[in-house]
């Protein structure tokens, strides 16, 4: 596995984590809300991330078929955003996997009534 910079390995860790949070939050967002989260998050790994991959083209093709459903997405439609946030998490925490080597873990649990 190729070594990535330790800045881009902190971008992917920070994505994973807001991917997360919106997966989780999305359906208690308001319209503007999910359409606002959805944006920027297709920004981030269309922009951010994308470019910066070394190793991982068919991850990247992945990511790339999903955050383009995901820009297209109807708002209103809160499972299919759900289940894209958290597709498009789980490729991303592969892609870090991939892109850096470092061990592939679960997430972790979440103490009650933390989002």
């Amino acid at each position: 596995m190729a070594a990535i910079a330790s800045t881009y390995r902190t971008d992917l860790e920070r994505l994973v984590r807001e991917l997360r949070r919106a997966a989780r939050t999305i359906r208690a967002g308001t319209l503007a809300e999910r359409d606002a989260t959805r944006r920027m998050l297709v920004a981030a790994v269309q922009h951010d991330l994308e470019p910066q991959a070394r190793v991982d083209a068919q991850g990247l093709e992945a990511l790339h078929v999903w955050t383009s459903t995901l820009r297209s997405a109807d708002v209103g439609d809160v499972d299919l955003l759900q289940e894209l946030l958290y597709g498009i998490d789980a490729l991303v925490r592969v892609h870090l996997w991939r892109e850096t080597g470092l061990p592939l873990t679960p997430p972790e649990p979440r103490p009650a009534g933390d989002v």
